[in-house]
């Protein structure tokens, strides 16, 4: 009798010993996605364009000059690219604005999905054989993500570019016919 009291005893810590380190395992793997969304989130925050409504608005601005103003007897084909490549860039500027929003709101999800599934684990709470699957969800929608944040850095870096290379020259020439117009109207 008591050799099999000893065996039960010895089989029991030998489960609870396995699902401890288990549990350990999933938590450190949840512990590095965390870090991998911390991450996603850095990147996010150091590329956000704080500026973005000055931008649109300037934009906005010089397009309406120039739609007002340009009246040209022939076609510049040089300077029709670069009308077409500024309304590309300054309609790209909404999009940008939502890709931030929406990397915001997944981020903020993620955090608070992935701490959730930690204390469940921690705790033993919930469905203990469906952890596993959990945490590979959780992995693909960080993939995911990542995705979204790839995307706006790309978008971002056009549409930027865009703006660096044409705004002054094209501001400048909406300037310049505003005032052209202004006078042969007085």
């Amino acid at each position: 009798m008591n050799f099999t009291n000893a065996l039960l005893l010895l089989t029991g810590v030998f489960l609870f010993s396995c699902s401890d380190l288990k549990k350990d395992e999933q938590l450190k793997r949840i512990s590095k996605l965390e870090q991998r969304l911390s991450v996603i989130e850095q990147t996010r925050i150091k590329n956000e364009i704080d500026t973005l409504s000055a931008l649109k608005s300037t934009t906005n601005s010089v397009e309406i000059r120039l739609k007002k103003y340009l009246v040209l007897d022939t076609i510049n084909l040089v300077l029709g690219k670069k009308i077409d490549a500024y309304k590309i860039m300054r309609r790209n500027l909404n999009p940008l604005w939502k890709q931030n929003s929406q990397l915001k709101t997944a981020i903020r999800e993620e955090q608070r999905t992935l701490k959730a599934l930690s204390a469940d684990i921690e705790n033993g709470s919930g469905s203990r054989d469906k952890y596993e699957s959990y945490i590979l969800f959780e992995k693909n929608k960080i993939s995911q993500v990542d995705v979204l944040l790839k995307e706006y850095l790309r978008l971002k870096l056009e549409t930027l570019e865009t703006y660096h290379k044409l705004h002054a020259e094209l501001n400048q020439l909406s300037l310049d016919l505003l005032r052209k117009h202004n006078l042969n109207h007085e």
